[in-house]
């Protein structure tokens, strides 16, 4: 039964990531068909960040309140039919408000499903588990772009988030009937206010910005730097990019088996300072061959650090206050990692190109492994 919940967690993960991936692959076609400049492109991810980062804020008070099922039906229910509205979405304004609503839907998860995961599995188990959730994540990343590639020659490409809504739609059924429903006790539960003043907690939202950046931030706007800086077609691109993305899958396994045996502060620091200078290697590639290589490099090792900063924060968190630490840790990277780095890389790419921010993400990612001094041993 366990597998079967964590193979149900999986797929709900998989379907919640790709409701924000499939943008990335159709961004020329959107930025072509909306008649928006490259940073205008790039802000439709500040307002898929926004929505995904009051959810994720509220579902820290939310969830212990209504249980963490309950959060998640509620937030696939907003997903689900945010998705299914992006068809209709016409213009600039219109898309940029569905895409709002995707963010909002898509919060809710994260910090509810990892309080289900630490109390399904023993603690000696959770980099296994936990890393093998988040190659939902990886895997969305990877089969995305590749399929759309696929769909786009049979589809129009608007009916590829019906396609995505109705997949969503089935596999919640599931989850409704099977998942079960721990809640924290009602005298147990966190305070914000306690949260914000850890030293551990400040350290962790902002590694996990420099994580978003290299990784969700860099991912949404890789397609629109291959088709309009590098002139490549955009089948080529997604092509590229897609396969780019498969060592990643793998790392989120091997890293989930690496935290459990050597702790997730050695890992988490040589995640970090690898996926720098992969980030900075990637700015500086002049050949397709070179770009590749990069490509794949950066995009391997930045996926390693989720699964592993996961593991960190259950291990420094309670079962009461691992929900709140959560959603607050990564709402913290989503505004700046994915909501900020995307409008700013497109806005540097308007004025100069695409390769100036490329290389100064890459260089304050390697140095922020620093920070990890300031947390003890876990």
């Amino acid at each position: 039964m366990k597998i079967f919940l964590l193979l149900l967690f999986w797929s709900l993960w998989f379907l919640n990531f790709s409701t924000r991936t499939i943008i990335s692959p159709l961004l020329p076609i959107i930025e072509d068909e909306l008649a928006i400049s490259h940073a205008m492109a790039g802000s439709i991810f500040s307002f898929l960040s926004a929505g995904y980062t009051i959810t994720l804020l509220l579902s820290g008070f939310l969830s212990p309140r209504i249980g963490y099922k309950r959060s998640i039906v509620l937030g696939f229910t907003i997903l689900i039919t945010a998705v299914f509205c992006l068809k209709y979405a016409r213009s600039y304004p219109s898309f940029a408000v569905a895409t709002l609503f995707v963010g909002l839907g898509a919060g809710i998860y994260l910090p509810s499903v990892m309080p289900l995961l630490t109390a399904i599995f023993a603690r000696d188990n959770w980099g296994k588990a936990i890393a093998f959730h988040e190659t939902a994540a990886s895997f969305s990343i990877l089969s995305i772009p590749l399929l759309t590639v696929v769909a786009l020659r049979f589809f129009h490409w608007r009916v590829l988030f019906t396609i995505l809504s109705m997949a969503a739609f089935v596999v919640i059924i599931f989850f409704c009937i099977f998942s079960p429903d721990p809640r924290p006790k009602k005298e147990k539960r966190a305070r914000l206010s306690r949260i914000l003043i850890r030293k551990d907690f400040w350290i962790m939202a902002i590694l996990w910005i420099f994580a978003a950046s290299n990784s969700l931030g860099l991912y949404n706007l890789i397609p629109l730097f291959l088709v309009k800086e590098k002139g490549m077609s955009i089948e080529m691109a997604n092509t590229i990019f897609g396969i780019s993305r498969t060592g990643g899958f793998i790392i989120v396994i091997l890293a989930g088996f690496l935290v459990d045996r050597y702790g997730a502060k050695k890992i988490l620091f040589l995640l970090l300072l690898t996926t720098g200078l992969t980030t900075v290697g990637l700015a500086l590639a002049q050949t397709v061959p070179h770009l590749v290589v990069m490509l794949i490099l950066q995009a391997t090792i930045c996926s390693g650090f989720f699964p592993v900063a996961f593991v960190a924060i259950s291990k420094i968190t309670s079962f009461n206050e691992r929900s709140i630490f959560t959603g607050t840790t990564i709402a913290i990277g989503v505004v700046m990692g994915l909501g900020l780095t995307p409008f700013v890389l497109g806005a540097v790419a308007d004025i100069w190109n695409f390769q100036y921010g490329i290389f100064f993400l890459g260089v304050i990612t390697a140095v922020s492994c620093i920070l990890l001094r300031g947390i003890g041993e876990i």
